[in-house]
Formats: structure tokens, sequence, C-alpha cells
């Protein structure tokens, strides 16, 4: 396209609102992905580009990038940034480059006045979460326009047309580049685009507030909603990698009813043994499979950290998977679903001792229902969920090949010989069908897979709130509450070197466990060579009891299957418009119930959370 033509069409573009992409070469490209007041320029020096300023400039909302040699950088940006100070009142525009021979690791260059608040404030925020990468970073007042080392400016800030525009160049020494080879260090250099990009952001909202009348809400969404093809590519196939396993299932027993009674027979002093399901994948072909996910190409840094995150805990599951059954297998564990603190331990304890104390006195006999029954139950509450959602599709399902009940992508699993008390029905109805099934719907209207199948970590927050769901229909009973805190200290007696007999008379003959109670907590804690994921529910709890203390909703909880330190991410992908609010509300936050949440804020603790 004509480059005269081609500016007059970005002209109108931001007139009209209108995002639009215009390549005027190979290397040289206009690229105004939303029309807010923002320009960041990075002029391709003659030697070649530079990777890391090159795939910031790609990762902004509006940018022009090129070579002086096939590009007009003031025929260009000049017309284009007059318009944005003619529709928002102020226009703020950046310029990038690489400089190894300055003292400073970053040097903003700013020539007028009206900038150094906004510079200022870009040092204030400017932060990285890496020890190993500690920038020094300065301002540099220039007389003239910023400009980079052998370049001419391309426009005149101090200019009377553009005393509405803020112009800061930023200087960067290439410390992601080996200086003998001229490569790149791929990781020091993706966590400079992290930083920056995270810095620029902020930097703009700043800008915003300081120069226009205009509220900063407005333009929380810096990042387009567009994503790259290459973002659901990769978003399809980490859920297909997912969803070729399913990892509880292949760690939990086949033959858990005869190894009891095996275990009974050996007067509870052998080791009882397992069988697992065949492994329907080859663990190893798997890990292939996620490292040929060209997450490193995502210009978006967010999205590529909620991916990596995720191939990072595939990996770690695969390994497992190949250890199942010996030692390994417990290392693994410890990689992905953590250790138990001291903190946690001394509580779980406590909790075994006060509610055995509340307890003593000897409890009738508690009427049973079996899996029919239970099912039923289950189908009226998913009924319940129809309400919000008619397309919602799902169902109950009663099998032989597993002990207990299990929700598996969205579809409730009951063992065929389960039973359950009466009282505590309602309670497991909230915990697998009003958070895990709803979590998984709300995750699974998402555009993002990864939000049903659950983020690395999930299960300390879904297991916590799981739990506490049981609290908020008034049936965390005691006896729940000292199972929950048996895992615990089971857990921490396997870490500790103790075998599965050793850790079942810890828990009969000290802790008061009925036999069979104690020989099911073990199996699950011994499972697949030592699992540790039964320490995250009492974990989880805490932790929910904490964040609702700290005045915060849990709604933003049900979005999907995340863990507590993503809330930050999602509330940024949610103001982005790429992700959505939560669709179901679970029966437990509505009333009569959430008079239980003020219990909690009042001052309510883990030590008198038992409803009975």
């Amino acid at each position: 396209m004509d480059q005269s033509k081609a500016i007059a069409k970005a002209v109108t573009s931001i007139t009209q609102k209108e995002p639009v992409h215009i390549q005027f070469s190979k290397d040289s490209k206009l690229v105004l992905k939303r029309i807010i007041p923002l320009l960041l320029v990075y002029r391709i020096p003659p030697e070649g580009k530079d990777q890391m300023l090159s795939t910031l400039a790609k990762s902004e909302t509006c940018s022009v990038v090129g070579k002086e040699s096939d590009l007009d950088f003031n025929a260009v940006a000049a017309p284009i940034i007059r318009q944005l100070i003619d529709e928002f009142g102020a226009c703020q525009l950046i310029e990038i480059w690489q400089n190894k021979d300055m003292d400073n690791d970053v040097t903003l260059h700013i020539s007028q006045k009206s900038a150094l608040p906004i510079a200022q404030k870009f040092i204030k925020d400017f932060k990285t979460n890496d020890q190993n990468l500690a920038l020094s970073i300065a301002i540099q007042k220039d007389a003239k326009s910023p400009t980079p080392p052998g370049t001419v400016p391309f426009i005149n800030p101090l200019a009377e047309e553009y005393k509405q525009l803020i112009y800061t160049g930023i200087a960067i020494k290439p410390h992601y580049i080996d200086a003998l080879t001229g490569n790149a260090y791929p990781l020091i250099l993706r966590n400079y685009r992290d930083v920056f990009t995270k810095s620029l952001r902020k930097n703009f909202l700043e800008f915003v507030r300081l120069y226009t009348s205009l509220k900063v809400s407005q333009f929380r969404m810096l990042k387009t909603t567009e994503l790259q093809p290459l973002v659901m590519e990769i978003d399809q196939n980490l859920a297909v990698e997912s969803q070729k396993f399913d990892f509880l299932l292949l760690v939990s027993p086949l033959n858990t009813r005869e190894a009891w009674l095996q275990f009974k027979k050996d007067k509870f002093l052998k080791s009882p043994k397992f069988r697992y399901r065949p492994m329907p994948i080859d663990p190893e072909l798997v890990k292939r499979h996620l490292y040929d996910l060209r997450i490193e190409d995502i210009d978006d840094p967010t999205i590529a950290y909620l991916f990596r995150d995720k191939r990072k805990e595939l990996d770690a599951m695969m390994t497992m998977l190949i250890d199942r059954g010996n030692e390994g297998f417990l290392h693994g564990s410890l990689q992905v679903f953590g250790n138990v603190s001291d903190n946690l331990l001394e509580t779980a304890k406590a909790i075994l001792l006060v509610y055995e104390r509340n307890g003593k006195k000897k409890a009738p006999p508690k009427k049973m229902i079996n899996a029919t029954a239970f099912a039923k139950l289950a189908k009226e509450e998913l009924a319940y969920l129809r309400q919000q959602l008619p397309t919602l599709e799902t169902g109950v399902r009663i099998r032989e090949d597993i002990t207990g009940i299990m929700v598996n992508r969205g579809v409730l699993n009951i063992s065929k010989y389960y039973e359950v008390e009466e009282s505590r029905a309602r309670a497991l109805i909230q915990h697998e069908v009003g958070t895990h099934i709803v979590t998984y719907f709300n995750g699974k209207s998402q555009p993002f897979k990864l939000f049903s199948l659950g983020v690395p970590g999930y299960e300390q927050l879904q297991e916590g709130l799981a739990v506490f769901s049981e609290y908020m229909v008034n049936e965390l009973s005691g006896d729940r509450l000292r199972i929950i805190a048996a895992r615990v200290v089971a857990v921490h007696h396997l870490l500790a070197g103790h075998n599965f007999s050793d850790t079942f008379f810890l828990l009969v003959d000290h802790y008061h466990f009925t036999e069979e109670t104690a020989f099911s907590i073990c199996t699950r804690v011994y499972r697949g060579g030592g699992l540790t994921k039964d320490a995250l529910y009492l974990k989880g709890l805490m932790s929910i009891i904490t964040y609702i203390r700290e005045g915060r909703s849990l709604s933003p909880l049900l979005i999907g299957k995340i863990r507590e330190d993503y809330i930050p991410i999602v509330e940024e992908l949610t103001q982005r418009g790429l992700l959505s609010n939560p669709i179901l509300k679970p029966r437990y936050l509505s009333e009569p119930y959430l008079q239980n949440i003020d219990k909690i804020k009042a001052g309510d603790n883990i030590f008198n959370l038992s409803n009975f």
C-alpha cells in the first residue's frame, strides 16, 4: 500500500475507533490493536533488530516498528499522534532502543518538564520478581528530543503543536544478549520482556490519570481482546494432552476392598499391596508433545506465563506417573502438591485434640443412604444449577471401578458400594456439585480451556472452598474436621519415613480412629508411592478463612479451577475482556447461608467451625 494512503487509512481508523494493521515492508509495520492515546516506536538499527525490543513492541497495543531505510517515521507518526491528541486531549509517545555502552541498565530520556512526573512514576513502579534481575534505572534530562545513538529525532516534542504530547525515550542495556556470541539468553530475555510490559502498562495508566480528563478505568484493558491464533492453538493442545489421562484415577488403587480384607488378615502389620489401572499413555511422549508447543512465540506475557506454568505441572505429573509405585513418586508429589508446614501440622494436631474432647459423648446410630439415593440428591442439585444455565450438560454415574465419590471433567462418579450418613449428604452435594462441578463449568465458559481443567496448584483453593461449602450449609461436623486434620498428620508421618502400618496405628491408637477409617486415610496418603495432596484440604480451608477475614468476596474464586495467587491474573484478563464473570452460583452462596460468612468475619476460626 502507498505510504500516504496507508497513513490516511490509519488516521480514519483512529476517528472511527477501529483497529488497523498496516505492513509497509517485510520489517516495517504500524499496528493499532485498540485506539488509545499511546504510540510505542522501535527503530530497527542497521546492524539488525533486537529480539527483546522487537517482541516488546509487538506485544504493545499501539506500535510502529521498522527500518529507517524503508519507513519515514515522521511521516507515519506525526499525523497519528496529532489525531490521537485530537481524540483524547493528549498522547504518550515512547521510543525504545538498545544502548550497551551506558552506565545504568535502564535510562529514561526526557526533554519536557511535563514528562518528569511520568518518568518518576515509571521508576517507582519498575520492579522484577527475579532476584537475579536487579536493574539500575535513572532519568536523564536532554536538551533536545531524545533519540537513539546515531539517529536524528523523528519528532520534536518541544514544538508548540506537540505540547499535549508526553515523550519518553527508554534506553536499555542488553544484558539478555551474550556479548561474545551475540545470541540471546532466552530466560533473561523473557524476564526483561515481562518486566517492561508490566511497567509500560502501569505507566500508561498513570499518564491517563495525570494528563487527560478521562477515567483510568476506561483504559484498564491495555491489551487487545484480539489474540494470536497461536494462543488458542496452544490452549487447545495443552487441553488435549491434559485430557489423555486422569491423574487421580491412575494413582488410585483398583483393589481397595481386597487390600483392606488382606490388611485385616495380616493383623495390620503388613503394608497392603495396591494394584493400579494400566497406563493409557506414554508419559515420555506426552512430555515431548508439551515441549513442542511454541509458548515462547506468544507475544502476551501474561498468557505465556499461564501456559508455561501449566506445562511445568503436566511435566511433573508425567514424571510422577513414570515413578508410580516407587519412591520417586513421592518426590514428584512434593513438587506438585507441596509439603506440610509446621503451622499446618500443629493446627491439625490441635483439631484432633479439640474435636475429640468435644465429641466424647456416645452418638446414636446414624441413618445411612446408598449410592442410588445419593445420586438422586445430586441430580436434584444439578437441576438447581440448570435454572441458571439450561444448557448445562453433565450427569451422575454409578460405577464399580472407583472408591467413594469423585468429579471427573464435570461429571459426578459414585461407587456402586458407596454409603454415607444421611446428615452428611447435603454437605457432600455442595462439596462435589456446588464446588467441583460449578467451577468446572464456570471455567468451561471461558475462552481458555485451562480454567476448566485446572491451573497448576488449583487443588488447595478448590478443596478448601469445597470443605468450606460444607460449613456454609451447616453440615461441617467435628468428625469431618478430624478426618481432614488426620490426613495432614498422615502425610507428615509419611514424609518422616514411616510405613503404612506405622501411620495406621498412629491414627488408631493415638487419635482413636476406627480401623476402617484409619485404613481409608492411609490408603489415600500412601497411594501411588506417597501422595501429599490430602494435606491441601485443611491448608485450603485455613486459607479461605483468612481470605474472608480480609473482606474479600468468594465469587471470583468460582470463575474456574484457579489458585489464590492467580486472582490478579484473573482480574487483569477480566478487565481486558478475555474472561467473563462466573455463570453459575452455588446454592451455598445464597440465602439463608450467607450469614455464616458473617460469622467468619466476626471471628469464628477453625476451632469453632464445626456446625455440630
